[in-house]
């Protein structure tokens, strides 16, 4: 079994996409819940505030992981060039 010098790097991306969820999720649920306390109109707002969250969330995710693919193309791509000399 070959162990993998990247471990390390997946578990961070792995906890970078994993924030990238739960903050937005935890922010504008609390958020929500704040303003519907104020208003009495539970549970519009928290629901509201969970609908921003995975829009956001979403978002987020996808500019994440076209980086990490445009990184991953270049980094391929000027490994493959023959040196010219």
């Amino acid at each position: 079994m070959q162990k993998s010098d990247n471990n390390p790097q997946l578990l961070g991306l792995a906890l970078q996409m994993g924030y990238l969820i739960a903050i937005p999720l935890v922010a504008f649920a609390l958020v929500g819940r704040f303003v519907d306390s104020i208003f009495g109109s539970s549970p519009l707002f928290f629901l509201i505030g969970i609908l921003l969250a995975i829009i956001l969330s979403t978002i987020l995710v996808y500019r994440k992981t076209t980086m990490l693919l445009k990184d991953a193309e270049d980094k391929n791509d000027t490994g493959s060039r023959p040196s010219a000399g």
